[in-house]
């Protein structure tokens, strides 16, 4: 018998307990904002706000809704306290050794034309590379302990014709610097080929943490004292280590080979790995994490191939609550929705987290009615589960916010007169 009342209650509760958690320390208007605001994009599945409206199932009229969802929106909201309260929770279930996978993206909106600070991208999701009228996206996630899913620590949204703005790069140095400020463990960061420059290694060397980066084809490095381009040292091994990767959704076999070398820019010594068999161009993987045995050299491939965890994490932000298609103007309202769908998609990452022990979590998971049940991206059948859940609810959460009265209630009296 499906028992969907039971269910309903118990995600519910679940909600308002990350958002009572969150908003520890905040006033009670904002606490109340971003309690019904993750709960309204949890449920609608959606950004837009007369979405977020319908979830809420209030007595008044939407349009009121509406306007004092976008009114909040576009005031300062407490980050920092917010960020802290959340980072607490995401420190309780992240490794001793956290990983760090760093990604841009994008925000296309190509008919916009009152949008605060609209600068050009390169639509990525265009075989032409077509730029566009859009944002910038710096996204940083980290993977949790037990289940490896992606939670975000750090999610910005920019353009370059914002007033003193000056680049990507330190955009990146800025989420950097952040997540270092409340993890207080030794990361190691992965990044693609577009961030292969020294002032990025550098600025990871300078926090005393580590670094897996995929080299291009320019980069030129110092190997027994003498400099050569990357492609020469790469093309003059054939890789002795074998192992089976995950590829594209496929178990590949492909062997690795490693090698002591550094960059013109620091003195200090680092490791290339060099990658055969993937595709028809061995993959150059340049880290300044140790290696001294085949297991370590293997565990740098792995790390770097969990960067498609971020790829599904902004797949999954797009598709399933779309990312692209909010229409707020103002850049601080867009960073302020994009901060609060970080939180509400941190919250299904948290509850992922639990599911060898929360009989809820399985419940989710049986609701979300798919075919195949183990998978490594559980996003997806997590959402679609608790959408199927939250669908049956016929009232908002009203009943489970704690709001204060300015004056408490007065029971009637009666006076007898003799």
């Amino acid at each position: 018998m499906n028992n969907y009342t039971t269910d309903l209650y118990e995600i519910k509760r679940e909600n308002i307990n990350f958002s009572k958690k969150l908003t520890n320390g905040l006033g009670q208007v904002e606490s109340k904002f971003i309690t019904e605001m993750i709960y309204g994009i949890t449920k609608s599945q959606s950004i837009i706000l007369s979405n977020i409206s319908d979830a809420l199932h209030e007595t008044i009229k939407k349009i009121n809704t509406v306007e004092r969802l976008s009114r909040n929106l576009d005031k300062e909201l407490s980050k920092e306290q917010l960020y802290c309260n959340y980072m607490n929770e995401v420190n309780k279930v992240i490794h001793e050794e956290p990983v760090v996978l760093v990604d841009d993206s994008d925000v296309i909106k190509p008919h916009g034309k009152i949008f605060e600070s609209l600068g050009l991208v390169r639509d990525a999701s265009s075989l032409k590379n077509n730029y566009e009228k859009g944002y910038h996206v710096t996204e940083m996630v980290v993977l949790t302990k037990h289940e490896k899913q992606p939670i975000s620590v750090y999610s910005h949204i920019h353009s370059s014709h914002e007033k003193n703005y000056k680049s990507t790069n330190e955009e990146t140095f800025r989420g950097i610097d952040q997540i270092l400020k409340y993890i207080k463990k030794r990361c190691t960061f992965v990044f693609d080929r577009g961030y292969d420059s020294n002032n990025l290694i550098l600025k990871v060397l300078s926090t005393h943490n580590d670094f897996v980066l995929r080299l291009t084809e320019k980069r030129n490095l110092i190997y027994k004292g003498k400099k050569y381009k990357s492609t020469v040292l790469r093309d003059s091994r054939k890789g002795k280590i074998k192992m089976n990767v995950m590829f594209q959704g496929v178990i590949k076999e492909c062997y690795i080979s490693q090698m002591n070398v550094r960059i013109s820019a620091s003195k200090k010594e680092m490791r290339l790995v060099l990658v055969y068999g993937l595709g028809e161009v061995p993959m150059m993987l340049l880290t300044n994490k140790n290696i001294k045995s085949k297991e370590e050299a293997i565990k740098i491939v792995n790390i770097y191939m969990s960067r498609w965890r971020i790829e599904d994490y902004f797949r999954f932000k797009k598709q399933e609550f779309g990312f692209e298609n909010f229409r707020v103007r103002s850049l601080q309202s867009i960073n302020n929705l994009n901060q609060l769908l970080s939180y509400a998609i941190g919250f299904i990452g948290l509850l992922t987290e639990k599911m060898d022990k929360k009989l809820l979590v399985i419940k989710v998971l049986e609701r979300a009615n798919v075919i195949r049940t183990k998978c490594i991206f559980y996003y997806t059948q997590m959402i679609k589960g608790i959408g199927n859940i939250l669908s049956h609810a016929k009232t908002g959460i009203k009943e489970f916010l704690n709001i204060r009265l300015k004056q408490p209630y007065k029971q009637i009296q009666f006076k007898l007169s003799i």
